[in-house]
């Protein structure tokens, strides 16, 4: 029997039990993420190098497709190319944020205009990189985005009567109907 496998109550069962399961396991900050891209070359060296990361990729060839799977899943971020066949990085875009405005996206592309830029990014995109690139600023624009990600949707979160504010203005309401007056800040309010 492989030496990897469960073998009973040995004494060393719970680094057995480890060394097995860690083979399997997802990594506790795994992210899901999108890859529109057509090219299979870059899409597999892009997925290889997220998923060395510890994130789960599902890569898309064209853009019906990645459309589909963006609005149909739960995915932490989506990386779109803006030249896919079928519909284009810009249709994608704005149908992801009809539908899902808080979903980070980010333009890999290989154009290069200010005007390419100016449209995605006034269209709803986070960020926005030129190929050709370096995969280790694009890591790092992928980790900054997904930091972003994990804030609340919400700026007011609230339980029955509980609010948690993350822009406090002036006369937001406490509880139920109560006014509280501080500056601009986070804030807890339970009086």
């Amino acid at each position: 029997m492989p030496d990897d496998c469960l073998t009973g109550f040995s004494r060393d069962w719970g680094a057995e039990v480890q060394r097995s399961r860690s083979r399997w396991l997802p990594k506790r900050n795994a992210m899901r993420i999108l890859l529109a891209e057509d090219d299979e070359a870059l899409a597999a060296f892009v997925r290889k190098g997220l998923e060395a990361e510890h994130h789960a990729v599902d890569v898309s060839r064209d853009g019906e497709q990645a459309l589909g799977l963006a609005l149909g899943f739960d995915y932490d971020l989506a990386i779109l190319d803006l030249g896919l066949p079928r519909l284009d990085g810009v249709a994608i875009l704005q149908g992801i944020r009809d539908r899902k405005a808080q979903l980070p996206i980010l333009i890999l592309t290989a154009r290069s205009r200010v005007e390419d830029r100016v449209r995605c990014l006034d269209a709803g995109a986070d960020d926005y990189v030129v190929k050709p690139f370096s995969f280790a600023e694009l890591s790092a624009r992928v980790r900054a985005l997904l930091r972003r990600g994990r804030l609340p949707a919400e700026s007011v979160l609230r339980v029955e009567d509980l609010r948690l504010d993350r822009i406090f203005t002036a006369k937001s309401p406490g509880r139920a109907g109560q006014s509280n007056s501080r500056p601009k800040s986070s804030h807890f309010s339970n009086t």
